[in-house]
């Protein structure tokens, strides 16, 4: 597809790269396909799982981090990337670099909480996990960070849950409807809810797929988490070419 003829932008989450349990490299050919083709592609968060990472050292996954990104990029240096961070990759040394990474290519831009884009609010989601102010978010990511990679045992134990299905039993548990209801409280507060001009909403965290859920006025959408056993998609975005970047 010629890039002037691109009408769709992509938005991607919770890939967890760099995790035993993640499914993310099978995705990768399409992931790189979409992007040739798109004009805006939106990585919302938890794309790498840092706690969780199979890597020797967080110093090693936040390089193979950043030459990811880089690699992504150098896919269509046309297309515009949005980088939204998750609570599984705001660790403060991969911000510094992200941050870095934004003044070495013009298209790319990182965003700590959302991006707003056209009609479209894009978000990782964990703000659903307790008070809706950006304060609180910062603090229960900053304790996520400061836990110790988990090793040896703890991956066997938890890979062992994932093959029993444990995990996706814990995800399905979570009322659909109550998510919904925090996430919609989150983007009236911060100023982006319908009476902004916002029709579609896009997050991840969750790890719950929803296709173009009708709620309260707004249509949400997740494309659930590349983890084994669980379903995933990248979801495609009615994006104008450009996408209007708005605060």
């Amino acid at each position: 597809m010629n890039q002037d003829e691109s009408t769709s932008g992509y938005f991607v989450s919770d890939l967890h790269l760099f995790s035993s349990r993640s499914t993310g490299d099978k995705i990768m050919p399409e992931l790189r396909s979409k992007v040739r083709d798109t004009h805006t592609m939106v990585l919302g968060g938890d794309i790498f799982d840092f706690k969780w990472s199979t890597h020797k050292s967080d110093a090693q996954s936040v390089e193979k981090g950043i030459q990811w990104v880089e690699d992504l990029i150098a896919e269509n240096e046309s297309c515009e990337y949005h980088y939204i961070l998750g609570n599984h990759d705001s660790r403060p040394e991969f911000v510094t670099e992200l941050e870095m990474l934004s003044r070495r290519h013009e298209n790319f831009s990182w965003h700590r909480y959302f991006a707003r884009l056209d009609h479209c609010l894009f978000l990782h989601g964990d703000i659903a996990d307790g008070s809706l102010n950006h304060a609180a978010l910062d603090s229960r990511r900053e304790k996520f960070e400061r836990k110790k990679k988990k090793s040896g045992l703890w991956h066997v134990a938890y890979d062992m849950a994932i093959h029993a299905r444990l995990h996706r039993l814990a995800v399905l548990s979570i009322r659909e409807m109550v998510v919904l209801r925090r996430v919609k409280e989150y983007v009236d507060s911060i100023g982006h809810g319908e009476s902004s001009g916002v029709t579609d909403v896009y997050f991840g965290h969750t790890h719950i797929e929803l296709d173009g859920i009708q709620y309260q006025g707004l249509r949400f959408h997740n494309g659930g988490a590349a983890i084994r056993g669980m379903k995933f998609r990248i979801v495609e975005t009615e994006l104008r070419k450009p996408a209007t970047v708005r605060a």
